[in-house]
């Protein structure tokens, strides 16, 4: 049996320009999650992550940390989020662009409560799959590159027990998702759930992945209790 490490990469840059770069916050989760593994599991007998800029800064960070900076890493596009502002612009043209989202939140008296409105019924429309062709990934087509991810994952492991995957909160929940039968529509709120630098475990077994944990945190609470957050 081999243990796949899921981790969700640390807080990003949400609501700047450019979301796809983790704070000074996130680089110090990153940190303390590889000090975390080096403590539970030693170190990983292979690595993989998505090929976006926060995965990359995450896994950096929790390598280094493990004393692992030098092993081999292999990058998967197939691994990577959602493409978050497309989902929104096909919902609403007005939120196409982050200063499009900033315009809009500062229109409403509950900028927080109106967001978060505003998220569930544009993810609402694309999971619902009836505008496929409005977007440039369908759920359909996005579903079946993280369940492809997964299952090239599976197919070339050749006798490790510990692996590491460095991806997003999306294929994350994703994956959690069809495993546990959870309908398609309540993606989002298991997403929501999901801190950064969270850890979910499959157990890769004969008769297919096993969820042995979900959004596992521990690392982030007592006195690092101010290292959790969710975006």
């Amino acid at each position: 049996m081999t243990a796949i490490y899921l981790i969700r990469h640390g807080q990003a840059s949400f609501g700047k320009a450019e979301y796809d770069c983790l704070s000074e916050l996130g680089e110090q989760q990153a940190r303390h999650i590889g000090d975390s593994f080096k403590v539970r599991v030693g170190g990983f007998d292979k690595v993989l992550r998505g090929s976006m800029q926060r995965h990359q800064q995450t896994a950096d960070g929790c390598l280094s940390a493990m004393g692992q900076k030098d092993i081999e890493l292999q990058v998967n596009a197939g691994w990577n989020e959602y493409d978050h502002q497309d989902i929104l612009a096909q919902f609403n043209p007005e939120l196409a662009t982050p200063q499009g989202v900033r315009t809009y939140m500062r229109k409403q008296d509950d900028p927080h409560k109106a967001l978060e409105q505003v998220i569930g019924q544009s993810f609402k429309r694309w999971i619902g799959s009836q505008h496929n062709a409005d977007y440039i990934e369908s759920w359909p087509d996005y579903q079946a590159r993280i369940q492809t991810a997964l299952s090239h994952l599976i197919s070339e492991l050749d006798g490790e027990k510990r692996v590491a995957v460095f991806s997003s909160g999306g294929p994350i929940a994703l994956l959690s998702q069809a495993i546990l039968g959870v309908p398609a529509e309540n993606l989002m709120a298991l997403n929501w759930t999901l801190v950064n630098c969270g850890i979910t475990k499959l157990i890769s077994t004969r008769k297919g992945a096993i969820l042995s944990s979900l959004n596992e945190h521990s690392a982030f609470e007592g006195d690092r209790k101010h290292l959790l957050t969710y975006k």
